[in-house]
């Protein structure tokens, strides 16, 4: 038996020996990955901010600051000022989304007994039955859920508590990994000349061009995503602001700006957008929100079907179905920061494995 033959035996039954390990411990490898998953979240995100950020940099460096001629200065400069767009961004959508959602719980209050009139007068026009009318009485609704609240107070602070948590943790990952991302674009240069070293001194040449090469398909893939993603979310709030605008609808601006960051998020971001706005305008006018839940449901459309394939799919090359897989399965092992990193992370698998398919198969047979 030769060396090679020999090897491939050793390496066939040390992966069945692991394999088997691994299904007869499936519980203790779902909780050590999820254990691995929860202290690297804020790392990953640090990571994808980086990305995103570097995509910035990168347009002041060689848009805005091109004619500092000092490479240190205009790198510096440039993380600055992406910096603080990025967060200037963040405070402007916070403070256009809360004053609302503070006025709008508050016309919500002051115009409770017009909604139960406005509901009595429509029972009345349609001839709905006496029973359908006490389901649609508001006071019993709200005596119901305060009852419900006093009587399940325990579960009730349990759930809040909950929701605390998850936002500390949100806040938390969010901020270590904004400080780790500033520091991995302050060094990057450094850093890929470091990984760059380590990989030559322990690789083969073989394996390190195959790393090389997989390295530059997952940073191109990243960051066509998310200048994929930008642009779509510049597109889909000028279009959603100008729609409102010539609807007369209310709040243009805010949901605009809350559409177009939204819809960074896949899937879920356009729902939860068009939910919250539907709310936010019912408050003013039910009318003027069935009108703006009609019109975000149309422009969603043409975002499917004539700016995503065009705009982000041109660019990252992942189909449908992988997208909506990507953010199912990371939104259920790591909440909102798996639905925000899976399309990414998929896309850069899905680039590496085509890649690798095409140069495996003839052009010829594909």
């Amino acid at each position: 038996m030769s060396d090679e033959t020999f090897k491939k035996y050793i390496l066939l039954i040390t992966f069945g020996v692991v394999l088997f390990v691994v299904l007869s411990n499936t519980n203790w490898v779902i909780a050590g990955f999820g254990f691995v998953l929860k202290i690297m979240t804020p790392f990953l995100v640090g990571a994808f901010i980086a990305i995103f950020l570097n995509v910035i940099v990168n347009f002041f460096k060689e848009k805005v600051f091109k004619k500092i001629k000092k490479e240190k200065t205009r790198t510096t400069i440039s993380v600055v000022s992406s910096l603080v767009a990025f967060l200037g961004i963040i405070a402007l959508t916070l403070g256009l989304l809360l004053p609302q959602l503070f006025k709008t719980g508050t016309i919500f209050v002051k115009n409770f007994p017009e909604y139960q009139e406005t509901i009595n007068e429509l029972g009345e026009k349609f001839n709905l039955s006496e029973k359908t009318m006490e389901a649609l009485e508001l006071n019993k609704l709200k005596e119901s859920v305060t009852t419900y609240v006093n009587d399940n107070s325990a579960s009730v602070v349990d759930y809040i508590k909950g929701v605390a948590s998850s936002v500390g943790n949100f806040m938390y990952n969010f901020f270590i990994g904004l400080v780790f991302a500033v520091y991995l674009i302050t060094d990057k240069e450094r850093l890929k000349k470091q990984f760059n070293k380590l990989f030559k001194a322990i690789m083969s040449k073989k394996i390190y061009d195959r790393v090389l090469s997989a390295c530059r398909v997952s940073y191109s893939t990243f960051t066509n995503f998310v200048v994929g993603q930008l642009i779509e979310a510049t597109i889909l709030g000028s279009l959603c602001f100008v729609g409102m605008l010539i609807l007369r609808l209310p709040y243009a601006g805010t949901l605009a700006v809350l559409s177009g960051l939204l819809n960074m998020v896949p899937y879920f971001g356009a729902f939860f957008g068009t939910a919250l706005g539907t709310f936010l305008i019912f408050m003013v006018s039910p009318v003027k929100a069935l009108v703006f839940f009609i019109f975000t449901i149309a422009l969603q459309q043409i975002e499917a079907n004539i700016i995503y394939p065009h705009v982000v799919g041109g660019k990252v090359g992942l189909p449908s179905i992988w997208v909506l897989l990507a953010v199912i399965v990371g939104g259920s092992v790591a909440g909102f920061a798996g639905i925000i990193l899976a399309v990414p992370v998929v896309s850069i698998l899905y680039g590496s494995l085509k890649v690798y398919v095409n140069k495996k198969v003839p052009k010829e047979e594909q």
